[in-house]
């Protein structure tokens, strides 16, 4: 039997003892202690519902007197065990819980964000087969179908200590609940926030005739303008946060990537495709995702979260979202 998973209010990550997930935990365990209230980190293992052994394995298990299924349990428990110990040695003041669970791992780590705090994952970078990223995986999957914030740790991300948050703007109610993140962890980190919004138009643009009535510095003041008003009422519920905000002409993907070099943490909203909001990433979303130097954050508008004082950030999903920005 699995034990009954408790998800509510966590932070949610899971391990196979593998270096990537042991990064992926250790992040989580880091940010997760910032918090003015600590949330507690809920760390688990899945494991197959009837796992199959091979004869090596069966014969191992039966000269210990014991099913194969114990034996598998067994091992998952000392997996997870190890890795929350280290937590706990690193970070002593950290509510730290651990979870054995049968089931594939990207349907329990989804399926968790009906109402964890966030969920992190760790994930093949920019350095990954091609054939893996066209295939994608556990975090492709958790991204795609898991409710309210994900966090992703790509392979090549580092966590540069002291850096800004990046977040990348649009009006979508998955940007404002970037734009919320996003603040928050610069709150709690104690650094400055980057706010990124980009705009590229080229000659396949050259129909529109009403936009080439703005030259480019025109342009730049009216995104400006535009995002100021984006984060208006954050920039006044955190007065301790330094503000940046760049309107960068260009491919918004390449703005988020290059930003992403001396960031900390990226934080995005999840557009999706038509009437597939919830299964479908974006294309800017799923290539910053891959590409980034840095942890990414990424929000969805179902489902939802609570800050630190407790308020709730869940928004209702727009079915018919803009097509302009972030996505």
């Amino acid at each position: 039997m699995s034990e009954k998973l408790e998800t509510a209010g966590r932070w949610v990550v899971g391990t196979d003892g593998s270096l990537r997930a042991e990064k992926a935990v250790m992040w989580a365990a880091k940010h997760a202690s910032e918090r003015t209230t600590p949330v507690p980190l809920l760390i688990i293992h899945a494991i197959p519902e009837s796992p199959i052994p091979s004869r090596e394995a069966a014969a191992v298990a039966q000269s210990e007197g014991r099913s194969y299924a114990e034996m598998v349990r067994d091992k998952a428990k000392r997996i997870v065990g190890d890795v929350a110990e280290r937590v706990r040695t690193e970070y002593p003041k950290l509510q730290v819980e651990t979870a054995v669970v049968e089931g594939h791992p990207a349907d329990i780590l989804a399926e968790a964000g009906k109402d964890a705090d966030q969920i992190v994952v760790g994930a093949r970078g920019s350095g990954a087969p091609a054939l893996v990223k066209m295939l994608g995986g556990t975090s492709d999957y958790v991204v795609a179908q898991a409710q309210g914030a994900i966090a992703v740790v790509p392979d090549q991300a580092e966590d540069h200590e002291g850096a800004p948050v990046v977040v990348g703007l649009d009006d979508s109610p998955q940007g404002n609940l970037a734009v919320a993140r996003a603040f928050q962890a610069a709150s709690l980190r104690g650094v400055p926030l980057i706010a990124i919004t980009a705009w590229d138009y080229g000659p396949y643009d050259a129909f529109n005739a009403e936009q080439w009535e703005y030259s480019i510095d025109d342009m730049t003041k009216m995104m400006v303008e535009a995002a100021d008003q984006l984060i208006a009422d954050k920039v006044k519920e955190f007065p301790d946060v330094q503000v940046e905000v760049r309107a960068v002409r260009g491919r918004p993907e390449a703005a988020l990537i290059e930003a992403s070099r001396t960031a900390g943490l990226v934080v995005i909203g999840s557009r999706g495709r038509g009437g597939f909001a919830r299964l479908l990433l974006g294309s800017t979303s799923r290539h910053v995702l891959r590409e980034s130097y840095c942890p990414v954050v990424i929000t969805r508008a179902v489902g939802g979260w609570k800050d630190q004082k407790g308020r709730s950030g869940a928004v209702p999903v727009d079915p018919f979202p803009p097509a302009a920005g972030f996505r």
